[in-house]
């Protein structure tokens, strides 16, 4: 059971609060960037902040969503080539928060310097691996981690999924391993009519082994005494799945009671007339253009669970997420032994937390240039057996990831594109050619 002061810290991202302040000390994905590409302006709300993101001829801004003037909304504002410029009487932001122009003030009082003393909040942006990073914290900024998964072969998509509840109460899935069992496995047989076979896995016990940037998941499953690596968690929001990046997730609070998860999924394999094929380093290419969507998380309890809860593993983690409400109650839990990596990841975040609060610098922020380049991950996912056994119709890696770890949703056009994109990446190949290879 949590303490009541506890369950508040944990949940308050605003600046000033204590978790808060320890979220603004690294690097977020707020949008995608072709996002950008097909408008050139928008709302963006993160850590209880009201910003717009925009980019102009210099590259991207993101200001406070209020012209300091009379208020107006600035996600009306027009894009020039350096800077905003507000609707309502054509005040002229930059990217550092400037005022450059007051258009009738200076044409009445030429000589004041009003438009001087006027400015608005402005964070930086970074433009990587198809995402737009914003850092809110103090300079100087960190390094934004280049990951080795950035770089991995095969084909990436981004979604961006919207929930309606507490950032904590998603993250806290990450560090609750039994819940595959239950909740992925057993409930997607029971959800499509069929019953689970004996020899489905179990857990015996799982472990969490620190390193430099987070920690690492492993399992043992009933009969068998080997140790399984299945997840790498980075601190304080990354799910890096099975280790090497091929699937990032950042969960971004938007308010205390509001996130976005960013997806990036490189899809590394496919199932081809020839059979399951992967896509080999030496046909690596460089996307121009990395596809990317929103989607929303919902329940609608008087409706019944979806129907897709049956079929698509991130569906099923919206009952968890949301079925709480906005909020989860930490003060009527009663913790047990599957709770050790959540009762390790709360202490953790008031940890450093309090390590900000005392001036120091917490866990995984990167700042030295040598130390950042293509960082690679421990913690290889080694088959926990569940690939989508329970849901149907799933045929090759490739559907898997599309129909069990991407959100709903996923537009047609965005699933043709990959779809031929991985076609061509495979085209030619035999699917035993890594196997030859070793040879």
């Amino acid at each position: 059971m949590q303490g009541e002061d506890d369950t508040r810290a944990l949940a308050q991202v605003a600046a000033g609060s204590p978790v808060g302040e320890l979220l603004r000390r690294y690097w977020l994905p707020i949008a995608a960037a072709v996002e950008l590409d097909e408008r050139r302006i928008r709302p963006v709300r993160v850590l209880g902040e009201d910003l717009v993101l925009y980019k102009d001829g210099g590259g991207y801004g993101l200001v406070g969503r209020w012209c300091p003037h009379r208020q107006f909304d600035l996600s009306f504002a027009t894009v020039e080539e350096c800077g905003i410029r507000c609707s309502f009487h054509g005040w002229l932001f930059d990217a550092q928060g400037r005022c450059l122009e007051q258009p009738l003030e200076q044409a009445v009082h030429p000589e004041s310097t009003f438009k001087d003393r006027v400015r608005t909040r402005a964070y930086p942006v970074q433009s990587k691996a198809g995402l737009l990073w914003a850092y809110l914290g103090p300079a100087p900024a960190p390094l934004l981690p280049d990951w080795a998964g950035f770089y991995s072969p095969g084909y990436t998509v981004v979604s961006l999924l919207h929930v309606p509840c507490n950032w904590v109460q998603i993250m806290e899935g990450f560090y609750d391993p039994v819940h595959v069992e239950w909740l992925h496995d057993r409930w997607s047989f029971h959800l499509n009519g069929r019953a689970v076979p004996a020899r489905r896995p179990r857990h015996t016990a799982f472990r969490w082994l620190d390193f430099e940037y987070g920690v690492i998941f492993q399992r043992k499953l009933a009969g068998s005494d080997e140790w399984l690596a299945d997840r790498t968690v980075l601190f304080p929001n990354v799910d890096a799945a099975g280790g090497q990046g091929w699937y990032l997730t950042w969960v971004v609070p938007v308010d205390d009671t509001h996130t976005i998860l960013v997806y990036r999924l490189t899809l590394t394999s496919w199932k081809t007339p020839l059979g399951q094929v992967m896509v080999p380093a030496s046909r690596r290419t460089q996307q121009t253009r990395v596809p990317a969507y929103r989607a929303h998380a919902s329940l609608d309890a008087e409706a019944g669970p979806p129907e897709h809860f049956g079929s698509h593993l991130v569906s099923q983690d919206y009952a968890s997420w949301l079925g709480p409400g906005p909020l989860v109650d930490r003060t009527r839990e009663h913790l047990g032994e599957t709770d050790r990596g959540i009762l390790m990841f709360r202490r953790k975040l008031l940890e450093q937390a309090r390590v900000v609060a005392e001036g120091g610098e917490p866990q995984a922020v990167i700042r030295d240039p040598q130390e950042n380049h293509r960082i690679t991950l421990p913690g290889a996912r080694k088959g926990y057996g569940i690939r989508g056994e329970g849901l149907p119709g799933l045929t090759g890696e490739g559907d898997v990831m599309f129909r069990a770890f991407l959100p709903v949703g996923i537009p047609p056009e965005i699933r043709q594109e990959v779809e031929q994109a991985m076609s061509a990446l495979v085209e030619g190949l035999r699917p035993d050619w890594w196997k030859r290879r070793a040879e």
